[in-house]
């Protein structure tokens, strides 16, 4: 079993189309990195200049990784995380 990462449709461009991803990682930033291994460039659309989530919200489990150990949240086979885009506008 693996670490599902989900993306909604809207960004499911970064996937090539996909809306999900398979990786195995000890945490969250290992996922990512195996997601940027797969998809060169995609770390650009989810880290800031600092290498934390900018644009967007990762939630392990329908929990915000802000509220846990962000980044260096520890995953487990059948965890999922999922990237959601901010909402900007008035």
């Amino acid at each position: 079993m693996a670490v599902i990462i989900r993306i909604p449709s809207s960004l499911r461009h970064w996937l090539n189309g996909k809306t999900e991803f398979s990786c195995q990682g000890r945490n969250v930033f290992d996922c990512i990195d195996k997601l940027n291994e797969h998809f060169p460039g995609i770390k650009s659309n989810i880290y800031d200049g600092a290498g934390n989530p900018s644009s967007i919200l990762m939630f392990l489990n329908g929990d915000n990784i802000r509220n846990l150990e962000g980044m260096q949240t520890t995953v487990s086979d059948g965890d999922e995380i999922t990237i959601i885009p901010l909402a900007a506008g008035g």
